[in-house]
């Protein structure tokens, strides 16, 4: 195998691979990376944990076909240091690969090919198209919602609801770790769903994986459905995240519908006033008290070691003043997902679940918080 390619390019999928190859594996050959040899102009680029499996494609003048597999972490530590120039690979005996670029040479340890866990996967599967950064934005307003508790299996991902609409369809995103829960759903017009209404859950490892490739590209987004994998393609990369075959719990119900009272403040001052109060946030509890009254909110944070600081701000509200508690991560969370001008806050009860939203509908978000009750 002999080829050369353009660093930049080829550091871009190298980079996007890292979160995949497992450096700490009991598998070796997890760590590495497959590069094969597609044609005279493109080489393709493997690696996987088994839950996730990328499969890149960089434009290359190939000179003699071929694979290798090599350590991801290494040959990505070479290639980043290296000028923007071409790069000449070359396979040679005992499974080294030889990288020059310029005045540099490395020689670099390898596997053999067959080691190689064999990967099949459809390069096509019933699905649709979407507008990539519209997905991108989707992951960003829900994603930070997942849980980090593996013992929670079905919360440890995104749950994408595909329900099929007049001329379109409807995908809803959500996330939520017990605590919190984010949903922002948008209408597809003029695309049809291959398929009868579905939810699947992508765990978050995946999500993370799709980020990073939505990051770097700019084209439409196919996203498809292949034997117990869910399937990005995005330019020239195809990311395939195993689904987590557990229930989603029943979303919709843990969104309140009656409220008692809400009141709406500019966007920019809470997370301003937030900021604020945030040093002397007990660190055990991350609770900030809000305050409402007709035409103010008060934010104020206390800490037994500390002390005790508040500031207000201007707000929306007519009724009775109350007082209501929130993790102080979860709520600045929420508001900076937010891009409308303001934030609306619908209360039942101080002690039930509290939704926010932003004042201009259209955008589709929203986010329910459990109140805290040390405050």
């Amino acid at each position: 195998m002999k080829f050369s390619v353009q660093r930049d390019v080829f550091a871009r999928l190298l980079g996007r691979a890292q979160g995949i190859v497992e450096k700490k594996s009991t598998i070796a050959v997890l760590s590495h990376v497959l590069l094969e040899t597609v044609g005279k102009d493109e080489i393709k680029l493997t690696c996987t944990d088994y839950d996730v499996v990328l499969i890149d494609r960089c434009p290359a003048s190939v000179e003699r076909e071929g694979k290798a597999v090599v350590g991801g972490k290494t040959l990505f530590d070479v290639i980043r240091v290296l000028p923007s120039v071409d790069i000449d690979i070359e396979k040679e005996g005992g499974e080294r690969l030889l990288v020059v670029a310029g005045n540099s040479k490395y020689n670099l340890a390898g596997f053999d090919p067959v080691d190689f866990p064999r990967i099949e996967k459809p390069d096509t599967a019933p699905g649709m198209t979407i507008p990539g950064q519209v997905f991108r934005k989707m992951l960003a307003k829900t994603a930070f919602c997942m849980s980090q508790e593996e013992a929670r299996l079905n919360l440890n991902g995104l749950f994408f609801d595909f329900r099929k609409g007049d001329g379109g369809f409807h995908l809803a995103c959500v996330a939520t770790d017990g605590h919190r829960l984010a949903k922002v759903q948008q209408f597809f017009p003029g695309v049809e769903l291959p398929f009868d209404d579905r939810g699947v859950i992508v765990h978050r490892k995946g999500i993370g994986e799709v980020r990073k490739i939505l990051d770097s590209e700019m084209g439409d987004l196919f996203v498809g459905f292949s034997t117990g994998d869910v399937m990005f393609q995005v330019g020239g990369a195809s990311l395939y995240v195993r689904e987590i075959d557990e229930d989603y719990p029943d979303y919709q119900s843990v969104v309140p519908s009656v409220f008692r009272t809400s009141f709406t403040v500019e966007t920019p001052e809470l997370m301003e006033a937030m900021r604020r109060v945030l040093p002397l946030t007990d660190p055990n509890l991350l609770a900030v008290k809000l305050e409402v009254a007709p035409e103010s909110l008060v934010l104020s944070s206390a800490n037994a070691q500390a002390g005790f600081g508040q500031t207000s701000l201007y707000a929306e509200y007519e009724g009775d003043p109350f007082v209501i508690g929130f993790n102080h991560r979860y709520l600045q969370e929420a508001a900076s997902a937010i891009e409308s001008p303001r934030v609306i806050f619908r209360v039942t009860e101080p002690g039930s679940p509290c939704l926010v939203e932003p004042s201009e509908a259209e955008e589709g978000v929203l986010f329910v918080l459990m109140p805290v009750e040390e405050v």
